[in-house]
């Protein structure tokens, strides 16, 4: 029988247990050959789940590692701009100062304050984000 006591004290010794959320959890971009043998990348948040893709292949995986290693230099040198697509709900895209889009939600919010999260653990998060390189997939 859980007496009181050893509630409260099961319950001290739970909070005492460091819990990893997802913001504790590192971000991870993925290098990837795509179906037309052109390079991407894909940037996963700390629970593996895609957030964000390349706004275009690269002929050369070097330059597909260049675009990454310059977000995680300085994401705050593009602009990640938070807006309302067709089923008025939101998603971001990351633009070059040329005005280029380099990355893209991968999927829509339906409230804009869970887009700016997304959008603000990125600016957070990118910087020491980890790099994997993937094949491509056996057919």
């Amino acid at each position: 029988m859980l007496t009181r006591r050893n509630f409260i004290a099961l319950s001290l010794a739970l909070l005492a247990v460091p819990v990893a959320s997802a913001a504790d959890k590192k971000m991870a971009f993925e290098i990837y050959p795509d179906a037309k043998g052109e390079f991407r990348w894909r940037l996963l948040d700390g629970e593996g789940t895609n957030v964000a893709n390349s706004g275009q292949g690269y002929v050369k995986k070097a330059d597909c590692k260049k675009m990454v290693e310059n977000f995680k230099d300085d994401i705050s040198k593009y602009t990640i701009e938070v807006y309302e697509d067709t089923k008025k709900e939101s998603r971001f895209r990351l633009k070059a100062k040329n005005g280029q889009n380099v990355g893209s939600s991968t999927g829509s919010y339906k409230a804009k304050a869970d887009a700016d999260k997304v959008v603000a653990a990125i600016q957070k998060g990118a910087k020491d984000a980890t790099v994997t390189e993937k094949e491509a997939e056996k057919k």
